[in-house]
């Protein structure tokens, strides 16, 4: 585990590099307290959960937030992996950083891996919160949406009406979601959720 100096780390927050075999996860971490692990949408990072994790730990918790494999320092393999491997990146920063239990929260696709996590790892996870859970079956416009929505070079106007159609209820701002997508991470997580049968998270 590396702590970054402070001038490389946030005056609300602090980063570590937790390692295991050929995997690094880069966790940012909030607070002191019971643990909390925050997992991001599909393609996203941690950071979307910047207001959340003050809140949270203002409010007497540990929060941390483990950038997926392939966003900013995170490395590990991207190929043939499935959301058993994506939940051993979290068992493993809950037993190091999170004194061995944590509640999660899974927003969209981190909803998944959250899951997941529960049942490989029960002992080490109090609770699984499911934010914005995908139905068992939904709409294939939902997936091209998501697709259009995270992908930089198509014009804004097309990806704000993906966002809106996807994430945002009216009367919200989509255009805070116009940044920090990751495309190059979407298929290896999409594939990773494929290489699970359903019923096993």
């Amino acid at each position: 585990m590396i702590m970054l100096p402070p001038s490389q780390a946030s005056a609300e927050h602090v980063r570590e590099l937790m390692k295991y075999g050929d995997v690094a996860i880069d966790v940012i971490v909030d607070g002191n307290g019971p643990a909390i692990v925050l997992l991001p949408s599909l393609a996203r990072d941690s950071e979307d959960y910047d207001a959340v994790a003050r809140g949270l730990a203002n409010a007497g918790y540990r929060v941390l937030r483990p950038q997926p494999r392939g966003i900013g320092r995170s490395r590990g393999p991207m190929r043939n992996i499935s959301l058993h491997d994506l939940a051993m990146d979290v068992a493993e920063v809950i037993t190091r950083l999170g004194a061995g239990r944590a509640v999660l929260v899974g927003h969209a696709f981190g909803n998944w891996v959250a899951r997941m996590t529960a049942v490989d790892h029960p002992q080490l996870v109090r609770g699984v919160v499911i934010a914005a859970a995908a139905a068992k079956q939904y709409a294939p416009e939902l997936t091209v949406a998501v697709t259009k929505a995270g992908d930089p070079a198509l014009p804004d106007r097309e990806r704000l009406e993906a966002l809106r159609f996807a994430f945002f209820a009216p009367g919200n701002d989509a255009t805070v979601w116009l940044t920090g997508w990751h495309p190059e991470v979407r298929d290896s997580q999409r594939a990773a959720v494929a290489a699970v049968k359903q019923d096993e998270w």
